[in-house]
């Protein structure tokens, strides 16, 4: 009878550490077996990228030479690093264990072909190279997603905003970049800056006056350091305020390419106004015109509001003199 008791404790404690070592690597990606790519594809091999939402909302993107477009907004420069770096996380996913495998499951975990959160299709030019669907959330950051064909359902690490629709989203926020070493002459109101053996420096400087270094280093980056923060399309629309611009500048380059800037004030924005007549500030709605470029930008405020306190006064200082001193010594006094 003793013996009978060992034994069944013994079969017990077995049965009860394989459901724990099945638990443990069900639920670690170190303890899931190796079951292939998720997809067979290479990320180099894609040049076309359709992303579709539930309610029907739908982004293209397409490669060109190695850059990729938005076709549907004038074929304006994508973050090229951005989607292909998403492109490589999905053409790298490894299959684990399955989340689940039923019809029924694939419906509650909204990755069905009629029943998704977002649908992926990535294509070589006509051909369909594969079709991902992104279900409800898994997790912080997870989302469960499903190959088309393939009634396992998988876990995706990838937030809303990798999944955006939105072609503002994707877009090249730095495309108004410049080499600060590009720039040889700047025109602001009230300001000329021209390229001198330090750099820029107001064009009327005079030989009692110094450049502050560190604050015109400053304001260079803020004029070549630009970031858009949307499209608002080819066509000049009243609204934009651009006819009645809150600030116009130029930038010349080393190649004699002169870039003219003019910002306007969206006006459904500016009607808000507060007793003085001006927006408040965190309702500004700022539209950018540049002329190398055909698109028109929104831009946030805080860039304009620094560019338009540029002022000569911040840029230069006196020159210090040494004078001496009674006792034959010298000091320096500021002019």
């Amino acid at each position: 009878m003793k013996q009978l008791i060992i034994i069944g404790t013994l079969l017990l404690l077995v049965q009860t550490g394989l459901m724990v070592a099945t638990h443990t690597l069900r639920n670690t990606d170190t303890g899931r077996p190796a079951g292939g790519p998720f997809l067979h594809l290479k990320a180099a091999d894609v040049t076309e990228m359709v992303l579709e939402d539930r309610d029907g909302r739908r982004l293209l993107l397409k490669k060109e030479h190695e850059t990729w477009l938005l076709p549907e907004k004038d074929s304006f420069p994508a973050d090229s690093g951005r989607v292909q770096e998403f492109l490589e996380q999905i053409a790298g996913l490894q299959r684990g264990w399955p989340e689940a495998a039923t019809a029924e499951a694939v419906n509650r975990f909204k990755v069905a072909t009629d029943q998704f959160e977002w649908k992926l299709t990535l294509r070589q030019g006509e051909k369909v190279l594969g079709i991902v669907y992104f279900g409800s959330s898994a997790g912080l950051r997870k989302r469960y997603i499903r190959a088309d064909g393939d009634n396992e359902i998988q876990t995706f690490t990838a937030g809303r905003y990798e999944l955006e629709t939105a072609a503002d989203n994707w877009i090249d926020t730095g495309i108004l970049q410049l080499k600060p070493e590009q720039v040889v002459r700047v025109d602001l109101p009230g300001l000329h800056l021209e390229r001198g053996p330090d750099g820029l420096q107001p064009a009327d400087l005079s030989k009692e006056e110094e450049i502050i270094r560190d604050r015109r280093d400053q304001v260079v980056r803020q004029l070549t350091g630009l970031r858009v923060a949307g499209l608002l399309g080819t066509v000049e629309k009243p609204e934009y305020g651009l006819g009645r611009p809150v600030l116009s500048y130029s930038v010349e380059l080393d190649d004699k390419t002169t870039i003219n800037y003019v910002v306007g004030r969206e006006e459904d924005l500016s009607q808000s106004a507060d007793e003085d007549g001006a927006a408040p500030a965190d309702d500004e709605s700022f539209v950018l015109k540049v002329s190398n470029q055909a698109q028109l930008f929104h831009i946030d405020a805080w860039q304009i509001h620094e560019i338009k306190n540029i002022t000569r006064a911040s840029l230069v200082r006196a020159k210090e003199h040494k004078q001496p001193t009674t006792d034959g010594s010298a000091h320096q006094v500021e002019q």
